[in-house]
Protein backbone atom coordinates (compact mmCIF):
# COMPACT_ATOMS: atom_id res chain seq x y z
CA UNK A 1 0.00 0.00 0.00
CA UNK A 2 1.28 3.52 -0.95
CA UNK A 3 1.04 4.76 2.86
CA UNK A 4 3.25 1.16 3.73
CA UNK A 5 5.73 1.79 1.25
CA UNK A 6 6.24 5.72 2.92
CA UNK A 7 6.72 4.09 6.09
CA UNK A 8 9.74 2.17 4.54
CA UNK A 9 10.65 4.83 2.76
CA UNK A 10 11.07 7.23 6.27
CA UNK A 11 11.93 4.38 8.30
CA UNK A 12 15.05 3.81 6.65
CA UNK A 13 15.79 8.03 6.36
CA UNK A 14 16.17 6.99 10.19
CA UNK A 15 18.08 3.86 10.04
CA UNK A 16 20.05 4.50 7.05
CA UNK A 17 22.98 1.43 7.88
CA UNK A 18 21.46 -1.43 9.02
CA UNK A 19 20.44 -4.19 6.10
CA UNK A 20 16.73 -4.42 4.69
CA UNK A 21 16.73 -7.78 6.41
CA UNK A 22 16.90 -6.43 9.62
CA UNK A 23 14.98 -3.62 8.97
CA UNK A 24 12.56 -5.86 7.58
CA UNK A 25 11.28 -7.41 11.09
CA UNK A 26 12.58 -4.30 13.09
CA UNK A 27 9.97 -2.80 11.37
CA UNK A 28 7.38 -5.28 12.17
CA UNK A 29 8.76 -5.39 15.40
CA UNK A 30 7.94 -2.26 16.05
CA UNK A 31 4.29 -1.47 13.98
CA UNK A 32 5.93 0.49 11.41
CA UNK A 33 5.51 -1.52 8.36
CA UNK A 34 4.40 -4.99 8.51
CA UNK A 35 6.38 -6.41 4.71
CA UNK A 36 8.55 -9.38 4.26
CA UNK A 37 12.14 -9.17 3.60
CA UNK A 38 11.87 -9.19 -0.36
CA UNK A 39 8.91 -6.38 -0.14
CA UNK A 40 11.20 -3.95 1.74
CA UNK A 41 14.00 -5.06 -0.16
CA UNK A 42 12.16 -3.91 -3.43
CA UNK A 43 10.88 -1.03 -2.25
CA UNK A 44 14.28 0.36 -1.00
CA UNK A 45 15.42 -1.32 -4.17
CA UNK A 46 12.96 1.09 -6.51
CA UNK A 47 13.83 4.21 -4.42
CA UNK A 48 17.54 4.08 -4.59
CA UNK A 49 17.98 3.29 -0.70
CA UNK A 50 19.62 0.29 -0.76
CA UNK A 51 23.20 1.76 -0.79
CA UNK A 52 23.57 2.37 2.88
CA UNK A 53 22.81 -1.57 3.34
CA UNK A 54 25.49 -2.42 1.07
CA UNK A 55 28.02 -0.52 2.60
CA UNK A 56 27.11 -1.56 5.97
CA UNK A 57 27.35 -5.65 5.06
CA UNK A 58 30.73 -5.87 3.19
CA UNK A 59 32.06 -8.71 5.93
CA UNK A 60 33.45 -12.19 4.73
CA UNK A 61 31.03 -15.06 6.02
CA UNK A 62 32.66 -17.59 8.22
CA UNK A 63 31.76 -20.74 9.28
CA UNK A 64 29.34 -21.92 11.83
CA UNK A 65 31.72 -23.74 14.74
CA UNK A 66 30.82 -27.82 13.83
CA UNK A 67 28.43 -28.29 17.08
CA UNK A 68 25.96 -26.10 16.88
CA UNK A 69 24.34 -25.68 20.59
CA UNK A 70 20.71 -26.18 21.23
CA UNK A 71 19.88 -24.43 24.50
CA UNK A 72 21.78 -21.66 26.74
CA UNK A 73 25.10 -22.35 28.60
CA UNK A 74 25.77 -25.24 26.44
CA UNK A 75 28.78 -23.19 24.58
CA UNK A 76 30.36 -19.92 25.87
CA UNK A 77 32.73 -18.22 23.66
CA UNK A 78 35.55 -16.43 24.65
CA UNK A 79 38.53 -14.06 23.60
CA UNK A 80 40.33 -11.20 24.49
CA UNK A 81 40.50 -8.25 21.62
CA UNK A 82 43.06 -5.18 21.70
CA UNK A 83 41.35 -1.74 22.19
CA UNK A 84 43.53 1.15 21.66
CA UNK A 85 41.96 4.70 23.89
CA UNK A 86 44.53 7.82 23.70
CA UNK A 87 47.54 5.42 22.16
CA UNK A 88 47.19 2.90 24.96
CA UNK A 89 46.11 -0.24 24.50
CA UNK A 90 43.82 -2.50 26.99
CA UNK A 91 42.50 -5.59 26.80
CA UNK A 92 38.73 -6.90 26.49
CA UNK A 93 37.62 -9.90 27.20
CA UNK A 94 34.27 -11.11 26.76
CA UNK A 95 32.33 -14.22 27.51
CA UNK A 96 29.30 -14.99 24.53
CA UNK A 97 26.19 -17.64 24.55
CA UNK A 98 26.26 -19.63 21.33
CA UNK A 99 23.03 -20.61 21.42
CA UNK A 100 21.52 -17.22 22.45
CA UNK A 101 24.24 -14.59 21.11
CA UNK A 102 24.24 -13.04 24.81
CA UNK A 103 26.40 -11.41 25.88
CA UNK A 104 27.33 -13.07 29.77
CA UNK A 105 29.91 -10.60 30.47
CA UNK A 106 32.94 -8.63 29.85
CA UNK A 107 35.89 -6.60 31.36
CA UNK A 108 38.00 -4.03 30.07
CA UNK A 109 41.03 -5.64 31.50
CA UNK A 110 44.76 -3.16 31.78
CA UNK A 111 46.60 -6.41 31.45
CA UNK A 112 46.17 -9.65 29.87
CA UNK A 113 47.86 -11.79 32.64
CA UNK A 114 46.48 -15.63 33.26
CA UNK A 115 45.47 -14.09 36.89
CA UNK A 116 43.01 -11.33 35.31
CA UNK A 117 41.26 -14.04 33.14
CA UNK A 118 40.91 -16.36 35.79
CA UNK A 119 39.19 -13.79 37.93
CA UNK A 120 37.08 -12.35 34.90
CA UNK A 121 35.62 -15.97 34.19
CA UNK A 122 35.23 -16.91 38.00
CA UNK A 123 32.73 -13.74 37.98
CA UNK A 124 30.94 -14.86 34.57
CA UNK A 125 30.57 -18.15 36.09
CA UNK A 126 29.37 -16.61 39.90
CA UNK A 127 26.13 -15.35 37.93
CA UNK A 128 25.32 -19.22 36.44
CA UNK A 129 26.60 -21.24 39.39
CA UNK A 130 24.54 -24.07 38.38
CA UNK A 131 25.44 -24.59 34.40
CA UNK A 132 28.22 -26.73 33.26
CA UNK A 133 28.98 -24.80 29.64
CA UNK A 134 31.52 -26.16 26.87
CA UNK A 135 34.43 -23.12 27.53
CA UNK A 136 35.65 -22.68 23.42
CA UNK A 137 38.84 -20.47 23.23
CA UNK A 138 41.95 -20.06 21.59
CA UNK A 139 44.99 -21.65 22.87
CA UNK A 140 46.61 -18.32 23.88
CA UNK A 141 48.58 -18.93 26.86
CA UNK A 142 46.21 -17.69 29.60
CA UNK A 143 43.70 -20.13 28.77
CA UNK A 144 46.15 -23.60 28.99
CA UNK A 145 47.97 -22.55 32.16
CA UNK A 146 48.13 -25.02 34.67
CA UNK A 147 46.11 -22.55 37.18
CA UNK A 148 43.57 -22.12 34.46
CA UNK A 149 42.99 -25.97 33.74
CA UNK A 150 42.59 -26.09 37.61
CA UNK A 151 40.10 -23.32 37.64
CA UNK A 152 38.08 -24.45 34.82
CA UNK A 153 37.88 -28.15 36.65
CA UNK A 154 36.97 -26.45 39.50
CA UNK A 155 34.41 -24.75 37.90
CA UNK A 156 32.96 -27.52 36.33
CA UNK A 157 33.35 -26.38 32.83
CA UNK A 158 34.64 -27.97 30.25
CA UNK A 159 37.36 -26.57 27.53
CA UNK A 160 37.14 -26.63 24.00
CA UNK A 161 40.60 -25.04 22.03
CA UNK A 162 40.25 -24.45 19.06
CA UNK A 163 42.44 -25.46 16.20
CA UNK A 164 45.67 -23.74 15.77
CA UNK A 165 45.75 -20.65 12.66
CA UNK A 166 41.56 -21.05 12.76
CA UNK A 167 39.59 -18.50 14.14
CA UNK A 168 36.84 -19.93 12.31
CA UNK A 169 35.99 -22.27 14.56
CA UNK A 170 35.60 -19.60 17.21
CA UNK A 171 34.02 -17.32 14.63
CA UNK A 172 30.90 -16.49 17.18
CA UNK A 173 32.93 -14.53 19.39
CA UNK A 174 35.16 -13.12 16.38
CA UNK A 175 32.46 -11.18 14.92
CA UNK A 176 31.56 -10.17 18.53
CA UNK A 177 34.74 -8.39 18.74
CA UNK A 178 34.68 -6.89 15.28
CA UNK A 179 31.12 -5.70 16.23
CA UNK A 180 31.96 -4.05 19.66
CA UNK A 181 35.06 -2.35 17.92
CA UNK A 182 32.54 -1.28 14.66
CA UNK A 183 29.35 -0.32 16.41
CA UNK A 184 30.64 0.91 19.79
CA UNK A 185 34.19 1.71 20.19
CA UNK A 186 35.22 3.43 17.53
CA UNK A 187 32.41 5.62 16.68
CA UNK A 188 32.26 6.49 20.06
CA UNK A 189 35.85 7.40 20.54
CA UNK A 190 36.12 7.73 23.83
CA UNK A 191 38.80 9.90 25.17
CA UNK A 192 39.72 7.68 28.54
CA UNK A 193 39.23 4.40 29.99
CA UNK A 194 36.32 5.57 32.30
CA UNK A 195 34.76 6.83 29.22
CA UNK A 196 35.20 3.56 27.39
CA UNK A 197 34.01 1.73 30.17
CA UNK A 198 30.36 3.70 30.37
CA UNK A 199 30.36 3.19 26.24
CA UNK A 200 30.19 -0.46 26.81
CA UNK A 201 28.38 -0.77 29.60
CA UNK A 202 25.51 1.02 27.34
CA UNK A 203 26.73 -1.61 24.25
CA UNK A 204 26.24 -4.50 25.99
CA UNK A 205 22.66 -3.25 26.80
CA UNK A 206 21.55 -2.36 23.45
CA UNK A 207 23.40 -5.14 22.04
CA UNK A 208 21.91 -8.11 24.45
CA UNK A 209 18.08 -6.33 24.59
CA UNK A 210 17.50 -3.78 21.35
CA UNK A 211 20.04 -4.78 18.52
CA UNK A 212 18.37 -7.47 16.13
CA UNK A 213 20.92 -10.36 15.19
CA UNK A 214 20.98 -11.99 12.33
CA UNK A 215 22.41 -15.12 13.04
CA UNK A 216 19.45 -15.99 15.24
CA UNK A 217 16.62 -15.02 12.64
CA UNK A 218 16.73 -11.15 13.74
CA UNK A 219 15.84 -11.57 16.87
CA UNK A 220 17.45 -10.04 19.98
CA UNK A 221 19.72 -12.49 22.17
CA UNK A 222 17.65 -11.45 25.31
CA UNK A 223 14.96 -12.94 23.42
CA UNK A 224 16.61 -16.46 22.44
CA UNK A 225 18.49 -16.39 25.91
CA UNK A 226 14.87 -15.95 27.67
CA UNK A 227 12.99 -18.70 25.39
CA UNK A 228 10.89 -15.36 23.58
CA UNK A 229 12.18 -16.36 20.55
CA UNK A 230 9.28 -18.84 19.30
CA UNK A 231 6.86 -16.27 20.60
CA UNK A 232 7.90 -13.16 18.78
CA UNK A 233 8.82 -15.39 15.08
CA UNK A 234 5.17 -16.62 15.60
CA UNK A 235 3.80 -13.14 16.16
CA UNK A 236 5.68 -11.44 12.95
CA UNK A 237 4.28 -14.26 11.28
CA UNK A 238 0.92 -13.24 12.11
CA UNK A 239 1.31 -9.83 11.56
CA UNK A 240 2.40 -10.18 8.12
CA UNK A 241 -0.49 -12.25 7.43
CA UNK A 242 -2.81 -9.34 9.12
CA UNK A 243 -1.34 -6.99 6.90
CA UNK A 244 -1.60 -9.18 3.98
CA UNK A 245 -5.15 -9.69 4.96
CA UNK A 246 -5.38 -5.76 4.54
CA UNK A 247 -4.28 -4.76 1.78
CA UNK A 248 -6.26 -7.00 -0.21
CA UNK A 249 -9.58 -5.80 1.95
CA UNK A 250 -8.43 -2.71 1.12
CA UNK A 251 -7.40 -3.27 -2.87
CA UNK A 252 -11.20 -5.05 -3.12
CA UNK A 253 -12.81 -1.84 -1.61
CA UNK A 254 -10.92 0.37 -3.78
CA UNK A 255 -11.84 -1.68 -7.21
CA UNK A 256 -15.44 -1.60 -6.12
CA UNK A 257 -15.21 2.14 -5.94
CA UNK A 258 -13.92 2.32 -9.28
CA UNK A 259 -16.87 0.12 -10.89
CA UNK A 260 -19.57 2.81 -8.89
CA UNK A 261 -17.61 6.02 -10.21
CA UNK A 262 -17.96 4.27 -13.44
Amino acid sequence: MPEEIQAVIAYRRDHPDIGYRKLAWQMVDENVACLSETAVYNVLSEHGMLHGWARANVDPAEKEYRHKPKYPHQHWHTDIAYIKIQGIFYFLIMVLDGYSRMLLGWELMTDMLGSSVEVFIQKVKEKYPHVKPKLIHDNGSQFISLDFVRLVQTLEIQQVRTRRNHPQTNGKIERMNGTTKNEAIRPAAPSSYQEAIEILKNWEFQYNYQRLHAGISYLRPADMFFGRGNQILNERVQKLEIARSNRKQKNREAMVDVQIIH
